[in-house]
Parts: structure tokens; sequence; C-alpha cells
């Protein structure tokens, strides 16, 4: 809400120029042209400036200026909750200037070939995960490696190894065959591996945080879109024949009932074991091709052509289903996926290969200099001034302080990675023997500092940046000072909200009303039954009833009425009782007048919501009022009269 807020009140900010001319002084702090004119053209969809339109703006443009300084002035850019908030909005506007974005527009460009191209793959796995111990890590790796040289030197079937050796249960099921999947799906090394072998043949090695595996394409294809589906499944043990043929006979008979005419809804609700879907109808959502569903499910969903169309009972491990086609919906172009894939990647494992092109691209536009030995730091971490985390200060290696690291104007020393290990690790007792490890741990040193360095050159380095980080910075500003001189202080300034009232209270008012019942309908017969009614005082309750019975064309409204126009009548032609049926547009209106109300000056209590928001502006005009006078405000005409049209940018 409050960024919302700021992006309709705050001016977006432009680069400047060199050689500026000032169109604004405030205590002789100048602002150009360049920065007005941006915000100007921003906010006005004309092309040709006028002499009214820029005399606005420079005003609007002014008060936001002073307000901001008013912030200023009072610290609130020195208050914890600022410096939080701003931080917060830093850290995501630096995040699109942290990455190598040819790399990243490649990946873009690569995960759309990959959603609209699935690919049908099988592996052979063998589990080993990445804490595993040394000696566990190079068992897995034997076994893989041995069965990728049987399989490129015998005739060894792939899928019958994945049957026997695999440790994925896709390798006893369907003999390691996944299936069609396309981007995101899998693991993106997996994915790599599946995408980049030529079909038919069998990958390198590949490691994943599952273990090793052995990828081989079978076969690609375009993507088919995807279905919104309803389904009704009766499950059963695959493993037991006889559950698999209960399960058969009752989906069969479902089949039948919605055959004939039964809701496929109220049928999943009640019989579907899918309890979660069961609930909703059976509706599971979007299932896209080559999603993580099995085949045969797929193969159902994709199959039927039409929405509402449902599928003959068919079987998966799971069990028996049938399925519904809600809706469908076909692939996407790559313009409207590019930004939903830009933020997946973000998220994913293809973000480090932006990192690590961006990191290493910062190695050389600083010039980095590594003298880093692990070797050291394992001496360093032996020596008896470390005892765990606690550093005593009374024995102290002489290599601590060499440096390791060297760019533009940053040092660092093995004192300064130690205090990072120290500030990172629980125990450093464990970097002692595990050279791997303290390697491991300088890299993230070292790319943190790289990466917290450039972002205090993302304003010298991008104009762009530098504008939009003051914007939020003073949009921010605006809103806390706004909130402390005007919204909250109305709210909260209850003798002064009373005051402000009481000295405008003729400016809220109620018009002349009347309390009536009305009735309307296109009959006049029916109209003057109504009338009768009414003139022998029978209540309105009772006419409802009547009206309702009789089946009668009438519409029954109690209203308060302000305007009495429609009825041909002013307010004070109006008397309290029953009118006789007045014609207005084809429709004859009896209306009963039971109570007259004359005008009268709200209440504070009745018109607290619209009061309190003049009272705001009020508060606003007046603190506008005393920061004019407060402040030396000089404003170059020529220069703000000199802007005439739109610029082609």
């Amino acid at each position: 809400m409050k960024l919302t807020w700021l992006f309709s009140i705050v001016f977006i900010y432009a680069n400047f120029y060199s050689q500026e001319i000032d169109i604004l002084s405030i205590n002789g702090n100048k602002v150009y042209k360049s920065e007005f004119e941006q915000i100007y053209w921003k906010n006005k969809k004309e092309k040709l400036a006028t002499k009214e339109d820029l005399d606005e703006y420079i005003d609007l443009f002014i008060n936001f200026k002073l307000k901001v300084l008013a912030a200023e002035k009072l610290g609130l850019d020195t208050m914890n909750k600022f410096i939080n908030e701003l931080n917060g909005y830093k850290i995501q506007l630096e995040k699109p200037y942290l990455i190598d974005t040819a790399i990243n527009e490649a990946l873009i460009k690569e995960a759309y070939f990959r959603t609209i191209n699935e690919i049908e793959a099988s592996h052979i796995m063998i589990k080993v995960s990445p804490t595993s111990s040394p000696l566990d890590t190079l068992k897995a790796w034997r076994t893989i490696d041995s069965i990728s040289k049987a399989l490129a030197n015998t005739k060894s079937s792939f899928g019958e190894l994945a049957e026997e050796l695999s440790h994925c249960p896709s390798g006893k099921m369907d003999k390691g065959n996944l299936g069609y999947f396309n981007a995101f799906k899998m693991v993106y090394p997996f994915e790599n591996a599946a995408y980049n072998t030529a079909i038919g043949k069998v990958s390198p090695i590949v490691r994943t945080r599952f273990g090793y595996h052995l990828v081989k394409p079978h076969n690609l294809r375009k993507a088919k879109g995807r279905v919104k589906a309803a389904h009704i499944m009766i499950v059963c043990d695959s493993k037991k024949q006889s559950d698999c043929n209960n399960a058969k006979e009752k989906i069969h008979a479902i089949y039948s009932s919605i055959m004939n005419g039964e809701s496929f809804e109220e049928i999943a609700k009640e019989s579907s074991n899918d309890r979660k879907s069961a609930q909703k109808g059976g509706e599971l959502g979007w299932i896209s091709s080559g999603g993580n569903v099995y085949p045969s499910f797929e193969n159902a969903v994709f199959n039927l052509i039409a929405n509402n169309q449902i599928s003959k009972p068919f079987q998966t491990p799971n069990g028996w289903h049938i399925v519904k086609r809600l809706d469908f919906e076909n692939v996407k172009s790559y313009e409207d996926l590019r930004y939903e894939l830009k933020n997946k990647i973000q998220k994913d494992a293809r973000a480090q290969k932006t990192r690590s092109s961006f990191i290493n691209s910062l190695k050389i536009t600083y010039a980095l200099k590594e003298t880093f030995d692990p070797k050291t730091v394992q001496n360093i971490l032996a020596n008896k001034y470390f005892d765990s985390i606690e550093i005593r200060k009374n024995i102290r290696p002489k290599s601590i302080d060499n440096v390791i690291v060297d760019f533009t104007e940053n040092q660092f020393t093995y004192k300064d990675f130690i205090v990072f290990l120290s500030n990172t690790s629980k125990q450093l007792g464990k970097y002692k023997s595990d050279v791997k490890l303290i390697s491991e741990k300088y890299n993230q040193f070292l790319n943190l500092n790289l990466i917290e360095y450039e972002k205090t050159q993302l304003p010298l380095k991008y104009p762009d940046f530098k504008a939009l980080l003051k914007e939020y910075r003073d949009g921010i500003l605006l809103f806390d000072i706004s909130d402390q001189m005007i919204w909250s202080k109305a709210i909260k300034d209850t003798s002064g909200l009373k005051l402000f009232y009481e000295k405008n209270q003729d400016t809220w008012k109620y018009p002349n009303r009347a309390k009536t019942e009305i009735y309307t309908t296109q009959d006049k017969k029916t109209a003057k039954k109504i009338y009768k009614l009414l003139s022998k005082k029978i209540r309105y309750d009772s006419i409802q009833k009547i009206v309702n019975q009789d089946d009668m064309n009438v519409e029954l409204n109690k209203k308060t009425l302000d305007e009495f126009n429609d009825f041909n009548m002013s307010y004070n032609e109006l008397s309290e009782g029953i009118t006789k049926p007045i014609k207005v547009n084809e429709k004859f209106i009896i209306l009963n007048v039971y109570e007259k109300l004359d005008s009268r000056n709200k209440l504070l209590n009745e018109a607290e919501g619209i009061i309190v928001s003049a009272y705001q502006n009020h508060l606003e005009k007046e603190w506008i009022k005393k920061l004019r006078s407060e402040n030396e405000i000089t404003v170059n005409y020529d220069a703000l009269y000199s802007i005439k049209e739109k610029p082609n940018r």
C-alpha cells in the first residue's frame, strides 16, 4: 500500500546531464531543469507543454521538495525504521545490476526453448548426498563409472541396467523412464544433461544433490500447453491384483453413472479417494505437458480435445482414474513468458551461472590480486592462538596479517578471513584438516566482499540506479513526514478536529430529505390496489406479504430521498402521507412519506470521515504555507518556460 502510494506521489528522477541549467533554488540549493523536465513529461500525455501546466507542476514540485527537506530537518532519514525500509528496497533495486545480463538473457532464451520443447528421458541414479563422506562418495562414483563403461563397451540395455541397479524408483517401475519433462521440472544439472545429450545417446556422468546420474534422452517434442482438469480416483495397491480388479470395477461403475447423466463433481465429492481434490469436485488445477504426473495420466488428460469432455477409465501406479477437461491453454509466447522465466531463473540453480560470470568480470574490472593459501589457514588455526572460535591474544601468528586479496582500495588479510570463519561457523576446528572446506569458505568470503564493494559503486556507474534509489528514499521520507504532519495528526488531534468542525460546520449539511416507502409497478390497476391498501393504513410488511401471495408485479423500497425531481415535485410540495399514483417513464409510483427531514448541519460523528479528510487538507495547506514562508525559493522562469516539446526518448 505504501509503495503504491509513493509511486503516485513521488516523481521519477532523470539521468543528469552535464552543463545543467538550474530551474529552481531552495535556500541556495539548485535543482536542475533535466530533473524537473523528466518529472513533467513523465506525468503528461500531451506532447506540447503549456504555460498553465508548467506553472502547476512547478508548484507541486516545490511542495514536494519542501516536504522532503522538512523530513530531513527532523532527522527522519536517520531513524532505524527509515534506514531498514530503504535498505529493503535497495536490496531489490540492486539485484538486476549484480548479474551478468548477457548470460541471464541467454538463460531466459534457453529456458523458453526448454519450456516449449519437452524431452523424454531415462536415467540411472546411484544415490549419494552432498554431505556424504569421501569414502561413500568415491564408492558411488565407482559404481556409476562402471555402469557408464558397461554401456559404452557392451550391448547392455540401458533399461535393464536401470531396473537392476538404479536407486531411483523409476528404475524398477519403468526401467528408468521418467516420461516427458521440460524446463524447471528437474534440477538444473539433470535438465542440462537431458537437453544437451544427443537423442539415443547416454550422457556423461552428472552430479546432482541426489547423487550421480547417467541420462539417456529418447525424444524431443513440442509442448502441448496445459489443461485444467478434474479427476475421480479409486486407489489400489498395484502389487495386489485383486485390489486393482475391485478398483477397476468401481471406476467403471462410476463411469457408467456419469455417462447416464449423473454429476461428475458430485460423484467426485462422494466417491473419489483423492480427498483433497474431491472437496473441490475433483478439480486438480492446471496440468502442463511434460509435468510431474505419470505418463498414462498425462496422455489421458491431453487426449481430451474439448472442455467438459470425460476420459474412459485408465490406470496409473496410484490406482484407477477418470479425468475431465475443464479448460485449455496453449503455450505462451516468449514475450508473455519472459518475466515469469526471469523470476524462476533468479530462484533456480541457473542463477549461479550469472553470479559466477559476474564475479569473474568484477575480478578483471578491479584487477584483483590473490595470494591466498588454504594451508596457511590450517597452520594459523593449529596455533595455540586459537581456541575454538575464541581468539587468544597472548600468542599471535605472524602470517595472520598477510594480505590475501587486493583490489582497488580494498585489502583483506588472513585475520579478516578467519574472523569471517568465526562469524559463519560454530567451530573453527573442522577447518584444521579440510583444505577443500577452507577453499569453499574463502570463495564465499571473496565473492561477498567483491559484491559488497560493487554495491557501493552502483550509484557512480549507473545514474538510473542512483536516481531510482533517490526516488525511493525521498518517497519514504515524503510518506513518513506527511503521516506525521497531516494524516495521523488529523486523527489524533481531537481538539483541533473539533475546533475545525465548529468553524466550518455549515460546510457539511444534510439536504432536505424524506423517509419514504416507494411502490413501483407498470400496471395502473395494480398501482390503484396498492393505493387502496395504503389508504386503509395497512403496514408495509403486510403489503409485502400480499404482493408476494398474489404474485403482483410490484417493486417495494424503503428509502430516504433527497431528490424529488423524478416525482415531478419539489420538497416543499411534498406532504407527509400517501401520494396518488404518479406516472414516471411508463411506470406508476406511489409514495408513502412518513417523515420529512428539513436540511441541517451534520454532526461531527455523522460525517467524521469526510471531516477528517477536510481537516487533513487544511493541515496540509497550512503546513505548505509555513514551509514556503520559512524557505527561500527562487524559480528560473526563463528555463521553466523554455520547456516546449516532449523529447523522443
